[in-house]
C-alpha cells in the first residue's frame, strides 16, 4: 500500500509537497504517563519541545527545556474559581473541589464560544452519556504535559498551572484536545492510532481560529501552525516526531499495524506494574478489533476522515 505522504506527493507535486519519512521510533507507545518514557527522535532541529498552549501531549517523553513563552490570556472570559449562578455548567467533569469544577466550567464556557469547542464537547458529552459515566478530573503536576487522557483508567489528569488566571485559553484548549480523544476512544479504532493526534490538534488550531488569536512564538502550537501551511506531509512529520510508536494507517498496511500492536503486546507483558497490564488489555482489543472486518473498516474510514481534513486545513492555511 501506498504511504499518504507518497500519495500526496503522486497527486499534489506542483503544489511543493514534500515527503518527510517517519523517524524512527520506539515501538511501545503508552498514554500511561512513567510506563514508556523514550527520548524523541526529532526529524529536525527547528522542532522545539512542546510546552505552552497546545501541549496537550498523552504521555509525551522528556524533551529539552526551553523558556515558556508568556501564555494567551482571553480578558474577556471573566476566568474564575466563582461558581457559575447557574450551577454546573459541565458536571460531567467530575471532581470533589469546587474551585476545580469553577475553573472547569469557566474553561467549558470559553471554549463553547467557538465551534470547534462545542463539537468536542457536544461529542464527548455524548459518548459519556452512552457509556454511562462522567469523567473523573484530577490536577496536578504534569511535567512537559499540560493534559493527559488515560484511556486505560477512563480519567483525566490537567496540569495545575492551567488553573492560574491569565491561563483561560490554555485550560480551554486542553480541554478540548483530550475530550476529542474521549470521543475518538469510542469509534473503533486503534487506541494509540497517530491520526487521534492528528485530529485532535487541528482541533487546537481551529479552537484557536474562533477565538481569533494566533500561537505564539517559539510554542509547539505555532510550528503545527506554520508545519500545516507548508503541507499534510509537515504537519504529519511533525505529530509524529512528538508521539513515537503509535500507528498510522496513512503509512502502513494493517497487517504491518498489526505486526506493530502484536510487538507492543509483547514488550507490555514483560512489565511488571498495574499500567502495564491495563495497556496489554487494551492492545488486546485493538488486535481483536483489527482482526474482524467491521474493526479494520471503522479504523480505514476514521483514517480517511481525519487525512481528508488534513488536507482541506492545510489548503485553508495557505489561503
Amino acid at each position: 500500500m501506498k504511504s499518504f505522504v507518497a500519495v500526496l506527493l503522486a497527486c499534489s507535486a506542483q503544489a511543493g509537497v514534500i515527503a518527510v519519512p517517519r523517524s524512527p521510533v520506539p515501538t511501545l507507545h503508552s498514554v500511561l504517563p512513567g510506563l514508556s518514557q523514550p527520548l524523541i527522535a526529532l526529524p529536525s532541529a527547528s522542532i522545539e519541545a512542546p510546552r505552552s498552549l497546545n501541549n496537550f501531549w498523552d504521555g509525551v517523553p522528556s524533551a529539552p527545556v526551553l523558556l515558556e513563552p508568556s501564555a494567551v490570556a482571553v480578558p474577556q472570559a471573566g476566568f474564575s474559581d466563582e461558581p457559575l449562578e447557574a450551577g454546573r455548567l459541565a458536571p460531567w467533569l467530575a471532581t470533589d473541589d469546587p474551585r476545580i469544577a469553577a475553573a472547569l466550567d469557566r474553561a467549558v464556557e470559553l471554549a463553547r464560544t467557538t465551534r470547534a469547542g462545542r463539537r468536542a464537547l457536544d461529542e464527548a458529552e455524548r459518548v459519556l452519556a452512552e457509556q454511562g459515566r462522567d469523567l473523573p478530573v484530577s490536577v496536578q503536576a504534569l511535567g512537559r504535559n499540560y493534559g493527559e487522557y488515560d484511556y486505560v483508567e477512563k480519567s483525566m489528569r490537567l496540569h495545575k498551572d492551567l488553573f492560574r488566571k491569565g491561563r483561560e485559553a490554555d485550560l480551554a484548549g486542553t480541554l478540548v484536545h483530550e475530550l476529542t480523544h474521549v470521543a475518538q476512544h469510542s469509534l473503533g479504532v486503534p487506541s494509540n492510532a497517530l491520526e487521534m493526534e492528528i485530529e485532535a490538534h487541528l482541533t487546537d488550531l481551529d479552537m484557536l481560529r474562533d477565538l481569533g488569536l494566533k500561537p505564539s512564538p517559539h510554542t509547539f502550537a505555532r510550528q503545527a501552525f506554520d508545519a500545516l501551511a507548508q503541507s499534510p506531509a509537515q504537519f504529519i512529520a511533525l505529530i509524529s516526531a512528538a508521539v513515537p510508536g503509535t500507528v498510522f494507517l496513512g503509512d502502513s498496511s494493517l497487517e504491518e499495524i498489526e505486526e506493530q500492536l502484536e510487538s507492543d503486546l509483547d514488550e507490555a507483558a514483560v512489565k511488571r506494574s498495574r499500567s502495564a497490564a491495563g495497556l496489554a488489555k487494551a492492545i488486546e482489543r485493538d488486535l481483536d478489533l483489527l482482526r474482524t472486518p467491521e474493526g479494520r473498516a471503522s479504523y480505514k474510514s476514521f483514517s480517511r476522515r481525519v487525512l481528508a481534513l488534513l488536507r482541506r486545513r492545510a489548503t485553508e492555511a495557505k489561503s
